[in-house]
């Protein structure tokens, strides 16, 4: 007789974890890595949005690396716009984003902290499956899904790079949250307001209204269900997370109260809600992956920007759920989280319909925020989980089925000579009445190695990799597309910057603006001004207002050679390839001197009534004027909007800032002087103020845990050794 004893092999708890990690890590490199960390900043997906949403790390490049200065105004967009201080869909404070941007360059860093939006998608799914209870291979499956899934992928193929810093981490709050929520301590408290900064710090005006309904959700669930004497406990939790998340983002909200006072969307109310559809025709996006789908208008949807596709498993395994929750006591609460959380969301998303509609009915601010669609990315994240829930029962089951089939009797295993030890170890006899002695003994011994309950957890592993690996491959070839900036813009403007070496605005295909050309326009810090992008400030719409005596125009238009300019006087000055250059002589200089009556009359101010100044941009936040006035009286008008927080120094003594027309001024002093002009709004300084004391007092509160700890450790080891 041979005895053959099977041990159990157990990965150590952390190595596991690492593990696990390190295959979310592979499976980000191989799907997004061969493009995303590609450094070459000639190379630009152009599918979408790209283009002018990468002028915003390259701001924060010129701020920071060229100037050594926050970005906290945009000099480059339109006659100047709050960019750090009071953009509603800033994200220059998102680590995530910055940090490559200093260490890679605008273009190379956007792309960099892409790559890595798609690693934290996947760690914070796994969180949130962790904590919520799943099984290492479920979990995994859970995380691997929401990182490839259809709808973050559609976020970088259309170039919402601000929605993808976002959306990465959702379940990290939710994760956070519910272990907060759980333990009641002051370190998961800070954990999870950590994880809302990173949300509130994406821009994406959206995601704070989807955060505060998410997390409100699973709060109140927490509350229904403690005992009465514990129910305060989560308030308090609760309550704390707020405070500590508003101090962490106050950098970012403070600034805020002048945004919305002073700027304006350009996008309309969608009233109609044109992107809802009914709940089942929703949960159909997660299905269908053909090529028109991105663009179709069926199932009471508007076409374009539909994909979302997770595959069917998820959907299918949705069935599960209630089995496993009326099946499972263990598993009730995690499922009943994630459940209606899901629900909750999904019945926003068809906010056409009842009961969504009556809310936006009652709020009707809600019908500012267009697409609703974007809801089923989010939602993707507590549907993995309930299909990864429901898929674990099954899996329980199984193999509870096969183990039950496959044990062999005491009975049967007495006749045979057999002997049946708890399992783990068995006596197989060695010889064999048929003629493949060999082959019986070798499958005996496999068998008894890896017994048939193990082959079921193989056959799972396999069936989950195989639909991972379909939505892999679709969605990656949906997302990912290698292509260049456009290079006829760099060399256009590289040329025209050499030319007229001053300060001046140019215009970037008149009423349509080539949005292909504005990466090479902020790498070179030339001001665009037709850079609109969903908002201007209000000041600008006085400006251009019938009667005004003056606005700021382009020096300079870049224009198809299949189009002719609407200006009356231009000027052809230079062909390209496929443009021309033409010089609007009837441009204001960007910085003159003029009589103030000249200012308030009636007639339209001309290059003839003004006196040219010496200008130059130091940076995002600095416009520095040398010159003096040419007649005594000049006032001194610069064609930088203004904004509260700008501030004058006249050779480097504060003085007051004269406003003309809603534009930078000040009045001129006799002789030459040099006016500096620096933007440093008081709300940057109450919110910065407020977030750096609120990041001491943790830092201080975590080094007196350590402290603590090295002394009770210490003080242990000194008993010990006594």
């Amino acid at each position: 007789m041979i005895t053959l004893t099977r041990k159990k092999f157990r990965i150590p708890r952390w190595t596991g974890f690492a593990l696990e990690f390190l295959l979310i890590i592979l499976i980000a490199y191989f799907y997004c890595g061969e493009l995303l960390l590609n450094l070459d900043a000639t190379k630009l997906q152009q599918t979408g949005e790209h283009n002018e949403i990468s002028t915003l790390p390259l701001l924060a490049e010129i701020g920071l690396r060229r100037y050594s200065e926050f970005p906290l105004w945009n000099a480059y967009a339109l006659t100047g716009y709050p960019y750090a201080a009071g953009d509603l869909v800033s994200f220059f404070w998102n680590p995530v984003s910055t940090i490559p941007t200093v260490a890679f360059g605008g273009l190379n860093g956007m792309k960099v902290s892409a790559f890595l939006c798609f690693i934290f998608a996947g760690l914070g799914q796994w969180m949130f499956g962790y904590v919520i209870g799943l099984r290492r291979t479920f979990r995994l499956w859970s995380a691997i899904l929401f990182m490839i899934s259809g709808g973050i992928a559609l976020l970088w193929r259309v170039g919402w790079y601000g929605l993808l810093l976002g959306i990465a981490w959702f379940p990290w709050c939710f994760a956070m949250l519910l272990r907060a929520l759980q333990k009641k301590t002051l370190p998961w408290i800070i954990a999870t307001s950590l994880t809302v900064f990173m949300v509130l710090s994406a821009g994406g005006g959206y995601y704070p209204v989807y955060l505060f309904i998410s997390m409100a959700t699973l709060t109140i669930l927490y509350i229904i269900r403690a005992k009465p004497g514990e129910r305060w406990e989560v308030v308090r939790t609760a309550i704390l997370v707020v405070i500590v998340s508003a101090g962490l983002s106050a950098i970012v909200l403070v600034p805020y109260i002048d945004g919305f006072r002073y700027t304006t969307r350009d996008a309309p109310i969608d009233i109609y809600q044109y992107y809802s559809q009914p709940i089942q025709y929703g949960l159909l996006n997660y299905i269908i992956h053909t090529p028109e789908w991105f663009r179709e208008n069926v199932l009471g949807t508007a076409s374009g920007w539909n994909w979302f596709y997770i595959g069917w498993l998820p959907v299918a395994a949705l069935t599960l759920v209630p089995l496993a929750y009326s099946r499972s006591r263990r598993q009730r609460w995690p499922i009943l989280l994630s459940g209606i959380l899901f629900l909750v969301l999904m019945m926003w998303f068809a906010n056409r319909y009842t009961p969504f509609k009556y809310i936006y009915e009652w709020l009707p601010i809600l019908y500012n925020y267009r697409f609703p669609n974007r809801l089923l990315i989010l939602a993707a994240s507590p549907l993995l989980i309930l299909a990864a829930q429901g898929l674990e029962y099954l899996y329980r089951l199984s193999k509870v089925v096969v183990r039950h089939k496959n044990r062999p009797s005491v009975k049967s295993a007495q006749g045979s000579g057999d002997a049946v030890q708890d399992g783990d170890s068995y006596n197989i006899k060695t010889g064999s009445k048929v003629n493949f002695k060999f082959i019986s003994r070798f499958v005996n011994k496999t068998l008894n190695f890896l017994p048939a309950h193990h082959l079921v957890s193989l056959y799972w592993i396999i069936a989950l990799a195989l639909t991972a690996k379909t939505v892999f491959d679709v969605n990656s070839y949906f997302a990912f597309i290698d292509q260049d900036l456009n290079a006829e813009s760099f060399s256009v403007l590289n040329w025209l910057n050499n030319f007229d070496t001053s300060l001046y605005y140019i215009n970037l295909g008149e009423g349509d603006i080539y949005w292909n050309w504005t990466p090479a326009a902020y790498s070179l810090e030339m001001p665009v001004i037709n850079f609109q992008y969903n908002h201007h400030l209000r000041s600008q719409d006085e400006q251009h207002a019938q009667g005004s005596p003056f606005f700021a125009k382009e020096k300079y238009l870049i224009l198809s050679v299949y189009k002719k300019p609407h200006l009356e006087n231009a000027k052809l000055l230079k062909r390209s390839t496929g443009v021309n250059v033409y010089y609007n002589p009837d441009a204001l200089p960007y910085a003159f001197s003029v009589q103030p009556t000249l200012l308030h009359g009636t007639d339209k101010l001309t290059p003839e009534h003004v006196s040219a100044m010496d200008v130059r941009l130091l940076g995002p936040n600095r416009v520095v004027v040398k010159g003096q006035p040419t007649e005594n009286g000049d006032v001194l008008v610069v064609l930088m909007s203004d904004y509260p927080g700008w501030k004058l120094l006249i050779d480097g003594n504060p003085a007051p800032v004269a406003t003309a027309n809603g534009y930078l001024g000040s009045i001129l002093q006799p002789g030459e002087h040099i006016y500096t002009f620096y933007f440093q709004p008081i709300q940057h300084l109450i919110g910065a103020f407020i977030s750096n004391l609120t990041l001491a007092v943790i830092a201080i509160y975590f080094s007196y845990l350590a402290i603590k700890k090295f002394g009770t450790d210490k003080k242990h080891k000194l008993q010990s050794s006594t």
